[in-house]
């Protein structure tokens, strides 16, 4: 609610104020003795009792486009949503041209009322009736352009790519949290406590900087179980508190409050810290449309490019170093989370057989196992191995044989023969099915 009330009532606010300055105006100008300045003007407009009917026709007119253009979007909204996510949802509402045409829709039709509540016979609402018209030729032009907007912001591919960047952005973030933790506790800390939650929510960030302060004081480490995205339940593991010997009941207390205070949690999750949650937005969409629940194969695909340039992108950025002075413990592990993702993808395509997708799934494997770092092939190998089983239940088709041969060729190349014959030979067993009537419960011969 926060995250979108915020600019929409700040236009109502504006157009408040605006009333205001225009009611002060009107009576300055057209409610005193003398001679009425711009006389063409209350021409033009005619009486109060013309105004007034001028007033109610753009007031129930607004009132009735507002309704009927925002009933239309939010059908469009839930189509979208029902067909990717419900995550839809949630970029809706944190584009800021949605709030401030909402906000700019609510504060014209109140404004306009408000011009029509004022139009007496002891005061004539030149200016607001003016400024009623105008801004109502800009709300019918806002419109089109909110309608195109909404159009636009329910495509697949600007939903994915939106989820992609703020992904991007959020990792930027994420970096300034986890460049100054260490990765592991020393080891010649022999005293350790796990401290569990007692509360609901989830972790959205961590004030590292307060954090470090208290553990010196009291010559111990915080190792955090708990990462940025975590969803905690009452009583799950939280954190651990290291010492080289047993803390002092007070100690504990008073690092139990400032880690209570330093660490922010939440309902829900948000993309502002939370990289992961971006990843997690792009896989629920590959699930779903790629499972025999859409079968749409197009936003799948989508999504494992993305995904691929995610990894590569964290892969090659600047290595996040870590203090060897801190003495808070932090493991970051989102490319992991990524490649998990890939892997999903690639189990539900075995569900719903599709096979484009399987082989861009491949591909995106292939592709990353070829250029990434050597510390981040171990977590693909393992995705490759997992992945295998699932073959069973596919057509061996021409891209997909390509995609596996690559793979192949791509493991041999980084010094990883063992899996890159497994490959090979899971190939080989998928091939035997080609020319032969076979069920996918039968595609791989028995006994194969």
């Amino acid at each position: 609610m926060r995250e979108f009330i915020g600019l929409p009532l700040l236009v109502v606010a504006a157009f408040l104020s605006l009333f205001a300055l225009t009611y002060l105006l009107d009576d300055l100008l057209w409610n005193q003795p003398g001679a009425e300045p711009l006389p063409w003007l209350a021409h033009v407009l005619g009486e109060t009792s013309a105004i007034g009917s001028l007033l109610s026709t753009i007031a129930s007119g607004m009132i009735t486009v507002t309704s009927i253009t925002f009933s239309l979007l939010l059908i469009a909204v839930q189509q979208t949503a029902s067909t990717l996510s419900t995550h839809v949802y949630d970029q809706f509402i944190q584009r800021r041209l949605n709030k401030l045409s909402f906000g700019f829709f609510v504060g014209l039709s109140i404004f306009v009322l408000l011009m029509l509540g004022s139009a007496t016979p002891g005061h004539k609402p030149v200016i607001g009736a003016l400024l009623s018209l105008v801004m109502t030729r800009a709300a019918l032009c806002l419109v089109v352009i909110l309608i195109y907007s909404t159009i636009d912001q329910m495509r697949p591919y600007s939903v994915i790519t939106t989820i992609h960047d703020h992904t991007i952005k959020a990792r930027a973030e994420e970096r300034r949290l986890i460049e100054r933790p260490r990765r592991a506790p020393r080891d010649d800390l022999s005293w350790s406590r796990t401290v569990r939650t007692d509360t609901y929510g989830v972790v959205c960030d961590i004030d590292v900087s307060a954090l470090e302060r208290s553990a010196l004081d009291h010559d111990a480490e915080i190792e955090f179980i708990a990462r940025i995205g975590t969803n905690l339940a009452f009583h799950d593991p939280f954190y651990r508190l290291h010492a080289a010997r047993p803390l002092t009941v007070d100690a504990q207390a008073a690092l139990d409050a400032a880690i209570d205070k330093a660490v922010t949690i939440e309902p829900r999750r948000t993309t502002d810290k939370d990289a992961g949650f971006g990843i997690e937005q792009l896989y629920s969409i590959a699930w779903t449309t790629a499972s025999t629940s859409k079968q749409n194969p197009q936003p799948a695909i989508l999504v494992c490019h993305c995904l691929r340039d995610i990894i590569a992108r964290w892969s090659h950025a600047d290595p996040i170093s870590e203090r060897p002075a801190s003495r808070i413990i932090y493991v970051d592990r989102a490319v992991e989370d990524a490649v998990r993702a890939i892997a999903s993808i690639g189990v539900v395509t075995s569900e719903s057989i599709q096979n484009t997708v399987v082989a861009e799934v491949w591909r995106t494997l292939a592709t990353l196992i070829d250029d990434v770092p050597a510390e981040r092939l171990p977590a693909l190998k393992d995705t490759v191995r997992r992945l295998l089983p699932s073959l069973g239940d596919h057509v061996l088709t021409s891209d997909l044989e390509e995609e596996l041969i690559r793979c192949q060729l791509a493991l041999k190349a980084r010094g990883e023969p063992h899996t890159a014959a497994e490959i090979g030979e899971a190939t080989g067993k998928l091939a035997e099915s080609i020319g032969a009537l076979n069920s996918r419960g039968t595609r791989v011969p028995a006994g194969a």
